[in-house]
C-alpha cells in the first residue's frame, strides 16, 4: 500500500522459535483496553466475496503507486500540488484499466493525466484531450472524496482510498486505509468501510473494520525467516477483505483469532481456518492466539490457613508451548486447589496434560462470543483422565469428538515422558 502512516503506538511482541518469526498483535483479551466504544455491527460477506474483494482492494492499490510514480516522474510533486491534484480514480477498459489523475478546477474537478495499463502490466500515460468526467467517474470520484470526509475518527494523517462496486447493492464500496510512510511498519487497524449510493453523494453505512489504530513491526529477517503476522479481530466473526489485501501487500500469511475461538489464516488472497492441531507455523500461530485470549488463575491456600485466594498467573497455553513441564511459583506449602482458565474453547489445548501431569486440575471456562456459557474441569487421577461440564449445556456431538481426539492425545503424550 503506497504512504503507509501510523500515529499510535501499539501494543506488539515477538515471540520466537527456533528459526520461526512472529510478530503479534493485540489479542481479544486486551479488545477492552484497546477502545472505549464499541463499533456498530459492520456488514459482513460470504469468504469467496472476502477474497474476490480484498484482491481487487490489492490489484486497484498496486496500480494506483504505480501510476502516481509515473504521474510524479512526468509533473513533479511540486507541480501536481499547483495544480491541486485530488486523487485519482481507477476505470477498467477494453485493453485494461485507466487510473485517472483529477484535480479541481473552478468548473469542478477534472481529468488532467491518464495511466494506461495492459493486462501484463504495461504501462503507458496520455493528456486526455476530452478532461469532462463521465457519469460514472464522477460519482466515484465523488464517493471517494465522500468516504475521506466522513472518518468518525482517524488514526493517520495519510489516508488512501479503494473504491469497488457493492457485490450486493448499486453503489460503491470505499474503503480508507489508515498509512503509514514507515517501511518497517505492518498498518492493521484504523481502516474504514463505507457504502455510499450510486451517485456517490451518500452514505448508507459506515463500518468500523477494528477497534483500534494498531500498528506492528515487520519481522527482521536477520532475526528469522518471517513465517507470520497474528493479531486479534474484535469487529466481526468472519474475516475481512483488509486481511486479504494487508496479506497480499505485506507478502506474508496473516494469522487473525475471532472472538469465537476461531483461528483464520490468510495465505495471499486464499482464506482457511486453522487448528491448534495443525502440524508447524499455522498450529503455532492457532495456539498462540488461544493463549492471547486467555485469563488464567491459581486457587490456593497459605500455610495453616483454611480460606483459598485466587491470584493471576500467566496464560496455561502460552506458558506450556515451549515448557516442557507447567511450574507454578506460590509461597513455599501453599496448597493449590485449582488452575482456573478462561478461554474462547471449551475443548481442552494441546498442552493442557502439563497441567494435570504437574498435579493440578484444570478448571476451562468458556466465553466464547456465541458460545453457550460451559464451565468444565479437566483432571488426571491414578493413570485416569477426566472431563467433565460442571455447569452448562452438555457438550454438542463435534465437540464431544474433539475432547475425546484431545483426551486420547494425552495419554499418548503423557506415555512418551
Amino acid at each position: 500500500m503506497r504512504g503507509r502512516m501510523s500515529t499510535r503506538d501499539a501494543w506488539k511482541s515477538l515471540l520466537r522459535g527456533g528459526t520461526l518469526a512472529f510478530v503479534l498483535g493485540a489479542s481479544p483479551a486486551h479488545a477492552d483496553s484497546l477502545a472505549k466504544d464499541t463499533p456498530q455491527p459492520i456488514r459482513e460477506f460470504d469468504i469467496p466475496t472476502v477474497e474476490k474483494l480484498g484482491r481487487e482492494m490489492y490489484d486497484q492499490d498496486q496500480l494506483a503507486w504505480k501510476a502516481t510514480d509515473i504521474a510524479v516522474g512526468h509533473f513533479t510533486v511540486e507541480v501536481l500540488k499547483t495544480m491541486k491534484t485530488h486523487g485519482w480514480i481507477v476505470e477498467p477498459s477494453a485493453s485494461g484499466n485507466i487510473v485517472g489523475f483529477i484535480r479541481e478546477t473552478p468548473n469542478g474537478p477534472q481529468l488532467f493525466y491518464d495511466v494506461n495499463f495492459t493486462p501484463d502490466g504495461a504501462a503507458s500515460s496520455s493528456i486526455p484531450q476530452n478532461t469532462t468526467l463521465s457519469a460514472d467517474e464522477k460519482m466515484q470520484y465523488y464517493a471517494r472524496t465522500l468516504a475521506l470526509a466522513s472518518i468518525p475518527r482517524t488514526c493517520s494523517d495519510n489516508y488512501n482510498t479503494i473504491a469497488l462496486k457493492d457485490p450486493q447493492g448499486d453503489g460503491w464500496l470505499i474503503w480508507a486505509m489508515a498509512a503509514t510512510m514507515d517501511p518497517k511498519v505492518v498498518v492493521i487497524g484504523g481502516h474504514y468501510r463505507f457504502t455510499i449510493s450510486a451517485d456517490g453523494k451518500t452514505v448508507r453505512q459506515t463500518d468500523a473494520l477494528s477497534y483500534s489504530c494498531l500498528t506492528m513491526s515487520k519481522p527482521d529477517p536477520k532475526e528469522g525467516t518471517p513465517v507470520g503476522v497474528y493479531t486479534g479481530q474484535f469487529v466481526s466473526l468472519t474475516p475481512l477483505e483488509t486481511t486479504v489485501f494487508a496479506a497480499l501487500s505485506y507478502k506474508t500469511p496473516m494469522f487473525v483469532g475471532t472472538r469465537d475461538g476461531r483461528s483464520w489464516k490468510f495465505d495471499g488472497d486464499a482464506i482457511s481456518i486453522v487448528d491448534a492441531d495443525s502440524a508447524g507455523s499455522d498450529g503455532f500461530a492457532a495456539r498462540s492466539l488461544a493463549g492471547l485470549a486467555e485469563k488464567c488463575s491459581v486457587i490456593s491456600a497459605k500455610p495453616g490457613e483454611s480460606n483459598y485466594d485466587s491470584s493471576e498467573i500467566p496464560s496455561v497455553i502460552l506458558e506450556t508451548e515451549q515448557a516442557d513441564k507447567f511450574n507454578l511459583s506460590l509461597p513455599e506449602g501453599s496448597k493449590v486447589g485449582e488452575i482456573v482458565c478462561v478461554r474462547l474453547d471449551i475443548v481442552p489445548a494441546p498442552n493442557d496434560y502439563k497441567v494435570l501431569a504437574a498435579g493440578y486440575p484444570l478448571l476451562i471456562m468458556d466465553r466464547g462470543l456465541g458460545h453457550a456459557p460451559r464451565w468444565a474441569t479437566l483432571w488426571f487421577e491414578k493413570g485416569t483422565y477426566g472431563f467433565h461440564i460442571d455447569r452448562g449445556d452438555d457438550l454438542t456431538a463435534d465437540q464431544k469428538a474433539k475432547v475425546g481426539a484431545r483426551v486420547a492425545a494425552f495419554r499418548s503424550a503423557m506415555g512418551k515422558n
